[in-house]
């Protein structure tokens, strides 16, 4: 069983802009290299960041879309990082970042066939070039399937039968890296929906300071299966940063007590959803989330995370 305890970082939206979309499209590697290196330089036992692709800008333009993810790689690699790139997306907030919905999957997947054998559709050649042209790359940890497939309530029949499907193909195309579907929370009964097609188990473990029990049980859940766990998203949010501290050292506490490796939400200021200050645009009650804000400051005293 692979070990993931001592994974330290953070997911990482660039400041630029508010969608996916947006941020894949307009590409603007120097922001992207000054954010990245201001981790570093804030947090030096960063060693990985999570990563979220949208299949909306690979619809437009494949190619760029592909020499983009390329270029980021090769951006992570430079500061030493490892990538965790997060394939679909089914949160959606204001503004909606972008990602799939349970009719795009109905539409896109189930109209095009969903067995191991069904003709690519735009998904299928989606995972070809991102996953396929990349199954051997070292500088990728994990490959993440869905971020929180199931948060909506959808029908999770057809969500279950699109990620195994998903899952299988990675598989064919050689993927070397781990494989996990990160779903929100961490209870038992919601990591069940994907264990079958989680090389580890990706979890968000929000609160879990006020709750560590159903972390325990899900611990020993995974040992039973020789099943690591990694934290792909954690510590909520506040705009006071006072409280946001106490929450990020409540958590990482008990998450690094538990040798669980973990990348909070998130690293840098942006224009995207619960990543910034009311001056960037609506909050909402996840508050502010990240640990570098806008103008390149460390946020008072998010230092925090260096002890764990």
């Amino acid at each position: 069983m692979k070990e993931f305890k001592e994974v330290r970082g953070f997911n990482y939206q660039p400041s630029y802009e508010a969608t996916g979309y947006a941020i894949w499209r307009d590409f603007r590697p120097e922001v992207i290299e000054r954010e990245l290196g201001l981790g570093k330089k804030y947090f030096p036992g960063m060693n990985t960041v999570r990563l979220w692709l949208p299949l909306d800008a690979f619809a437009v333009d494949a190619d760029q879309l592909a020499q983009n993810f390329e270029a980021l790689l090769a951006i992570v690699d430079r500061h030493e990082l490892k990538a965790v790139p997060t394939l679909f997306n089914n949160w959606h907030a204001f503004p909606d970042f972008g990602g799939i919905t349970e009719n795009m999957v109905r539409y896109y997947f189930r109209g095009s066939g969903d067995s191991d054998s069904a003709s690519y559709d735009l998904m299928g050649l989606y995972l070809d070039r991102i996953v396929g042209e990349h199954a051997a790359d070292d500088r990728i940890l994990v490959w993440d399937l869905c971020n929180e497939p199931f948060l909506n309530d959808g029908d999770q029949e057809l969500l279950v039968s699109w990620l195994t499907h998903t899952y299988h193909v990675c598989k064919r195309l050689g993927a070397q890296q781990p494989i996990g579907v990160s779903v929100c929370g961490y209870a038992v009964e919601r990591v069940e929906l994907v264990e079958a097609i989680s090389d580890v188990l990706l979890i968000h473990p929000y609160h879990v300071a006020n709750a560590p029990a159903p972390l325990d049980e899900l611990i020993e859940y995974g040992r039973q299966r020789g099943k690591a766990l990694l934290a792909t998203e954690c510590c909520w949010g506040s705009l006071d940063d006072q409280e946001r501290v106490a929450t990020v050292a409540a958590d990482l506490g008990v998450l690094s007590e538990r040798g669980i490796g973990f990348l909070v939400h998130a690293l840098h200021e942006s224009l995207v959803a619960d990543l910034h200050r009311p001056q960037y645009g609506l909050v909402s009650n996840a508050g502010y989330m990240a640990f570098i804000n806008m103008d390149g400051s460390l946020r008072p005293g998010h230092e925090i995370f260096n002890q764990f």
